[in-house]
């Protein structure tokens, strides 16, 4: 393991901290931008020359605008646990880490604010905040933003905007995404089943925890704009957040209904009972099955149902614990390559501990 990544294991990101706002239901709120070199080929289309030229001089010049400490690593000299980890936090997609040309990611220590050279754009930026608050995210964007405009001379059309690899990002070349954690709603189905196709009537995507091409394991859910052509950023993000707003309010009101109804909720009881023993006493479980009774367990929290069964449960432990079992956490954590089985025993092992079971 990259001793630089076993080190983040250790803290938390500023996304996933504590306290953010509608914390209970949106988990981290993220900001990307994308631009482009002028008059040059798009990364897939460069020679490794040239794409190892765009990553030498992205870190002379924009490592300084990364603060406080900025972390660089090569994707191509990483091993699997690694690359990984990068993606569970968000600081990697998995089409920069398997491109065939020479990457770049860079990060601050606090993991805020992070820039990726030679995914499918020149540059993408990104930073974060925790719970719905792209504003903050915006901010913190904004500088790195325009000290890449001073370093080089983007693509931008007076047409269009901001060129980019892909025309559905072309415009602003924002992506504007919330986190959100939704057991309720996925337990009810229907209610999910109209959320998903509110958002895409709305132009949103959603999607799973990592993005594009991942699954919604343990009832986590990205919503984020589709449109970047034809309005402003500040009505782009907006739309995120008025969505985000809508989906916390329908997701807290299906809890309520759950409770209401004597059957939901004796089922639901079962269930958080069975979670509860599930994690006590498995002597190995799959990353699924541990978000699955990690989120039955977070939804018995938030509705009042684990206090009154006397569980004594963290709903902030339970999430942060949904990502510290993931399988590049779990290495990091105990600096070895580990084969499926084993990583199921000591992720049961980690739940244990971790929750005092």
């Amino acid at each position: 393991m990259d001793p630089r990544l076993v080190a983040l294991v250790d803290d938390l990101p500023a996304w996933l901290l504590p306290g953010g706002p509608e914390a209970d239901v949106v988990v981290a709120s993220r900001v990307r931008l994308a631009r482009n070199l002028a008059g040059r080929p798009f990364p897939a289309q460069l020679d490794g020359p040239a794409a190892r030229e765009i990553c030498r001089t992205a870190r002379e010049r924009l490592c300084g605008s990364i603060r406080p400490e900025c972390l660089v690593l090569e994707p191509n000299g990483l091993g699997q646990p690694d690359q990984d980890l990068l993606v569970e936090r968000s600081l990697a997609s998995r089409d920069l880490l398997q491109a065939p040309r020479p990457t770049l990611i860079l990060f601050n220590r606090e993991e805020s604010l992070g820039l990726l050279v030679n995914e499918e754009d020149h540059f993408r930026l990104q930073a974060f905040a925790a719970g719905s608050n792209l504003a903050m995210a915006l901010r913190c964007i904004r500088p790195l933003a325009l000290e890449l405009g001073r370093c080089f001379e983007l693509a931008r059309s007076p047409r269009f905007g901001w060129l980019t690899a892909c025309p559905t990002n072309t415009g602003t070349g924002l992506r504007a995404s919330l986190l959100l954690h939704l057991p309720a709603l996925a337990r009810a189905r229907v209610p999910l089943q109209r959320m998903l196709q509110t958002a895409a009537k709305s132009f949103l995507a959603v999607r799973g925890v990592h993005g594009e091409g991942s699954r919604a394991l343990g009832h986590f859910y990205q919503i984020s704009n589709q449109r970047t052509l034809g309005s402003q950023i500040s009505q782009q993000v907006r739309a995120v957040e008025e969505f985000g707003e809508e989906v916390a309010r329908y997701e807290r009101e299906v809890r309520q209904a759950l409770l209401r109804d004597e059957a939901s909720r004796r089922s639901l009881i079962d269930d958080l009972e069975a979670a509860h023993h599930r994690l006590a006493t498995a002597e190995g479980i799959d990353t699924a099955s541990a978000l699955d009774a990690l989120s039955t367990l977070r939804l018995g929290v938030l509705c009042g149902l684990a206090e009154e069964l006397g569980l004594g449960l963290d709903p902030d432990r339970l999430l942060v614990n949904s990502f510290q079992i993931q399988p590049g956490h779990l290495q990091a954590r105990l600096r070895a390559d580990l084969a499926p089985d084993q990583r199921d025993e000591h992720r049961a092992r980690l739940l244990r501990d971790s929750l005092g079971l």
